[in-house]
């Protein structure tokens, strides 16, 4: 599940955030997601690009911090989750016997409930990291030529309360009908 998430994301990470008003998805205003520092921009005003092609890139040291540490507490929610299971298995053996009291294996069932949604919630935090990390990578959602470049090295990104434009990308209107033809 968390593959096909990521290689969704992977066609599509560049987000229009606007369109010019004058000629309907002629030109495309691109932002990130996420918000970070620019560590480097591959564009140039006039530069003609390819469907996918990478634009700017935001620093990338934080978001694979994040990652990394998402992946070691989704492992030891795992871990966690692991031995959760052979409690509560060890204590339906003792209940079995009559050795365990009713509430000593409920005990042991809440322990490994737990356990599994800390294990979810582990894994939901993974995959936020992944696509945040995906998404610190400006693409061109199309061919086109780029028109202007708002961004450059060093340069802060906050999208808080709304997507920054970094790039704005002029696709011919052709393009741009065949693009709507297959979206669902």
């Amino acid at each position: 599940m968390k593959a096909l998430i990521i290689t969704l994301l992977l066609s599509v990470t560049a987000v229009p955030v606007a369109q010019s008003a004058g000629q309907p998805q002629r030109e495309l205003e691109l932002g990130t997601l996420v918000s970070g520092v620019v560590a480097e921009v591959k564009a140039r005003e006039g530069q003609q690009v390819e469907a996918g092609e990478e634009l700017v890139i935001l620093d990338q040291r934080e978001f694979q911090a994040r990652l990394n540490r998402a992946r070691a507490v989704a492992s030891r929610a795992e871990a966690l989750f692991a031995e959760a299971l052979r409690e509560e298995e060890r204590a339906r053996e003792l209940y079995d016997q009559g050795l365990l009291s009713d509430h000593e294996l409920q005990k042991a069932q809440i322990g490994r409930l737990e356990a599994e949604a800390r294990r979810a919630e582990a894994r939901a935090e993974e995959t936020q990291a992944a696509l945040d990390l995906e998404r610190s990578h400006v693409r061109a959602p199309q061919a086109g030529r780029i028109v202007t470049v708002h961004a450059w090295k060093g340069q802060p990104v906050r999208n808080a309360l709304a997507i920054q434009p970094l790039i704005i990308l002029r696709v011919a209107p052709e393009a741009t009908a065949k693009a709507e033809r297959r979206l669902p």
